[in-house]
């Protein structure tokens, strides 16, 4: 039977022995071209690039790269599975992993270190993913749990206090993709008045209004722990996660404590 104790050792020891050979990583972050690198060390390079190195089917790293950012979401409330999504500033991915307990070893807000060598980029829907070279159907799969230890390591830098970036719907860019976002003024729509936020059997979508009449997914899986909740009747604010899913934006909620629509519900303003 798995021990997580042994995990989280073989985690930190592999942790100490990364700072204890000198290796330090020289970050290339923003809108780099990739060509960040340490002089005897991996080549660090920002998500953004890394993403960018998808060419709309499945690529398999054979370089020694790195990323290193924030965990924005992981599988705590049954929203995400086997999945950490993770941000750096320049943008976001959603990392695969077959390990049923993420949140125990990879809190929100904590900063991770992936070495991708041997890992593969793929989509799903059109969301580029980090994860296992896959040999089925799917472009990626989940990165085997004894290798966890060894792929994705927690840093020595503090623990984040979690801050989304406020935005709109109207508003969603290539860049707000797997990155921890809020809306304001916005309520869910009539036709979903008294709706749970998930169908007992089956991930769902509701629909996120505005008052402009943009329209946003917001999905659910039938697992979360708040699926059985009714959605709130009002409007007013959400936080979450930005996703993609065949050329249409979605949302996923990471925390439904941080859903509060107290306000009345509006009218839509026509253009």
């Amino acid at each position: 039977m798995y021990n997580p104790s042994k995990w989280i050792t073989a985690l930190a020891a592999v942790l100490l022995a990364a700072c204890s050979n000198g290796r330090e990583l020289s970050y290339a972050g923003g809108d780099d071209d990739g060509s960040g690198s340490g002089n005897d060390g991996p080549r660090a390079v920002s998500i953004a690039y890394l993403k960018s190195l998808y060419q709309g089917y499945p690529l398999r790293f054979e370089e020694d790269l790195t990323i290193e950012g924030v965990v924005v979401a992981n599988d705590r409330n049954g929203n995400y599975y086997k999945t950490l999504v993770v941000s750096d500033g320049t943008g976001g991915i959603e990392v695969k992993a077959d390990y049923d307990k993420l949140f125990e070893v990879f809190r929100t807000g904590q900063t991770v270190r992936i070495g991708c060598n041997g890992l593969a980029l793929g989509a799903y829907g059109g969301l580029v993913q980090l994860g296992d070279p896959a040999p089925g159907d799917y472009e990626t799969g989940y990165i085997p749990e004894g290798e966890l230890a060894a792929r994705i390591v927690t840093t020595d830098k503090p623990v984040q206090q979690l801050l989304p970036e406020t935005a709109t719907i109207g508003g969603l860019l290539p860049r707000h993709v797997c990155t921890y976002v809020a809306f304001e003024a916005v309520q869910f729509v009539a036709e979903e008045a008294g709706l749970r936020w998930s169908e007992a059997d089956a991930d769902t979508d509701r629909h996120l209004i505005d008052a402009r009449g943009d329209t946003l997914r917001v999905r659910t899986n039938h697992r979360a722990d708040f699926a059985g909740r009714k959605l709130p009747a009002g409007s007013g604010y959400i936080e979450g996660i930005v996703g993609w899913f065949n050329g249409r934006y979605q949302l996923r909620i990471i925390d439904v404590r941080n859903v509060v629509m107290e306000e009345p519900r509006f009218g839509i303003v026509p253009d």
